[in-house]
């Protein structure tokens, strides 16, 4: 016994040696051109790191808040300029706070000798599959020449595998159906101050976005996903102190979505509504909701803002700037531009199929499949579709056995969420957005527990805070 306690004690100390080691290589990687004072971001961690060892899953509460208002901390690393037009790599502090609770988690872990293992879903074998190929096309583009900065290449990889490391962190830390509630709690109300600072920025008069970001499409991406996630548990849950709030907050989030002008966040409002439809007993309702908002945006009712109709209805206008038409219909600048580079990847793809010219790879595309096609090939798209189709059959399946009005609403908010967010990226890069990606896979991991909350609930919860392996049989 004696004997094992000094060892954890010096593993222990190994382990803060190498932390050290790492938290000053990296801040002094970065710290030429950050945006924020190193001591904050060093006290940041350590306060991170500290609470993530101590109370497990309390750092997980910082990250939910961290996720949508934290600020950039430019990495001076200089992307492809075929990828992205010569800009650096973007550290985010939400990224430093991640990377304090994964080195928490395994801090407490070696303190305890638990073992540290991967959760198994039905979703794993996919995900691991899709950043297999993704390394391998990334390792074959550098030997080809076609990613001019390797290093580039790295940290758009890493990036990728961090929102599956957020995954498997859920997956390892949650034991009961109150951290869901309250983590689901955290996120809407998060949602709620962004919203507030959209309120800020329409009377601005400028377009919104989200905090510390100026791409709009970010914004109307991550509000979709959560408006989804408070339709569902609000037509779940019938309980009006949980029912009431919700409707509130979607009524409360509608002005700054529309005032994104994002088409790719209306499109993706639309296909949510629609796979509620699909999915929902509470169809009559839906539908007249979905009739009244097609009716209003076909007729071009005052019911939408004047800015948010002239965005739609630039997109089939026909300017003097260099513009597509198909099929007789006239694009705008931005479409055409859009419509212009896919048609040139997938020229490129011709030549690489299967692995395609690996990840920065290629020239900038703004639409997820393309790129993906273009950067991994047809093995990668396959692989990354793959990961989507198990994860919509899991959450379903959930959906449709667990009796808890709460824990069902959850589910169908996730499922009519990922299918707005596979058409919010027909135009967007949705699945490497950090401000949608981290709400995301935190949500996936919360909904995958849940047969387990309910099946077997006291074995679930004698494994303690612990990364414990044990099977969450999901999906058909």
């Amino acid at each position: 016994m004696l004997s094992r306690t000094i060892e954890q004690t010096a593993l222990t100390k190994l382990i803060w040696v190498v932390i050290a080691l790492v938290c000053a290589l990296f801040i002094g990687s970065v710290g030429a051109k950050m945006q924020l004072p190193v001591l904050a971001v060093i006290i940041i961690f350590f306060v991170t790191l500290s609470i993530s060892f101590v109370r497990g899953t309390d750092g997980l509460y910082i990250l939910i808040f961290a996720m949508l208002f934290s600020p950039e901390i430019s990495s001076g690393i200089t992307a492809s300029s075929k990828a992205g037009e010569g800009s650096s790599i973007v550290v985010r502090l939400d990224d430093i706070i991640m990377f304090a609770v994964v080195l928490g988690w395994i801090l407490k872990s070696a303190y305890q000798g638990q073992h540290i293992a991967i959760i198994k879903t039905r979703v794993t074998p996919a995900i691991w599959i899709y950043m297999a190929v993704s390394i391998i096309a990334t390792l074959l583009g550098m030997l080809a020449g076609s990613i001019q900065h390797p290093m580039s290449a790295i940290f758009h990889n890493l990036k990728y595998f961090e929102y599956f490391l957020l995954f498997f962190m859920i997956l390892a830390h949650v034991r009961s159906k109150e951290t869901i509630s309250k983590m689901i709690g955290a996120m809407f109300i998060v949602f709620f101050l962004v919203c507030i600072y959209g309120y800020y920025q329409i009377s601005q008069g400028i377009r919104v976005s989200a905090p510390f970001d100026k791409e709009p499409n970010t914004l109307g991406g991550y509000t979709v996903l959560l408006m989804c996630m408070a339709a569902g548990i609000a037509l779940c849950d019938n309980r009006a102190r949980v029912r009431a709030p919700l409707v509130l907050l979607l009524i409360f989030a509608i002005p700054p979505l529309l005032f994104s002008l994002s088409r790719a966040s209306y499109l993706a409002f639309i296909v949510g509504i629609l796979a509620f439809l699909f999915i929902s007993s509470h169809r009559i309702l839906i539908s007249a909701i979905a009739i009244v908002l097609a009716t209003s945006m076909m007729l071009g009712l005052p019911v939408l803002p004047e800015k948010v109709q002239k965005r739609v209805a630039k997109t089939f206008q026909q300017e003097r700037e260099y513009h597509v038409q198909i099929a007789g219909i006239d694009f705008d600048a931005s479409a055409s531009a859009r419509l212009v580079s896919y048609q040139k990847a997938l020229k490129l793809w011709i030549q690489k199929p299967l692995l395609g010219y690996g990840v920065t790879g290629s020239h900038f595309i703004d639409g997820q499949y393309v790129r993906i096609l273009i950067e991994t090939g047809i093995l990668g798209l396959a692989a990354f579709l793959a990961i989507f189709w198990r994860l919509l059959l899991a959450v379903k399946k959930i959906y449709k056995e667990t009796h808890d009005s709460l824990l069902k609403g959850i589910a169908m908010g996730l499922f009519c969420g990922i299918i707005a967010l596979l058409a919010h990226a027909i135009s967007a890069n949705t699945f490497i957005i950090i401000r949608i990606n981290e709400p995301f896979w935190l949500l996936a991991g919360l909904v995958l527990l849940i047969p387990k909350l309910e099946t077997e609930p006291r074995e679930f919860l004698s494994t303690g805070n612990g990364p414990n392996t044990y099977d969450i049989i999901q999906g058909t």
